[in-house]
């Protein structure tokens, strides 16, 4: 299942518009976003990735769509999630 949903993911990155640098960035922080599904994870790593993965889609409109899409592939709001650490 875990591997499906890595495929997934890996399938609706658009790779004409990024670096390889930056799918590299982008899968990594899908799949520590996926990991706090089962398991705890560092608040520090999430706030740094999703920093990152901010300043690679810097565009508002494309960040939601990729957003969608990885929470119709894995049930996990990104917004939801980092909106949740605030606290």
């Amino acid at each position: 299942m875990k591997a499906k949903i890595e495929e997934q993911i890996a399938i609706d990155i658009d790779y004409d518009i990024f670096t390889t640098e930056e799918i590299v960035k982008i899968f990594n922080f899908y799949s520590l976003i996926s990991r706090t599904k089962h398991q705890k994870v560092n608040k520090d790593e999430l706030i740094k990735g999703y920093k990152e993965y901010k300043n690679i889609i810097n565009n508002i409109s494309l960040q939601k769509q990729y957003e969608r899409k990885f929470e119709k592939v894995t049930g996990i709001s990104i917004y939801q999630l980092m909106k949740s650490l605030e606290n």
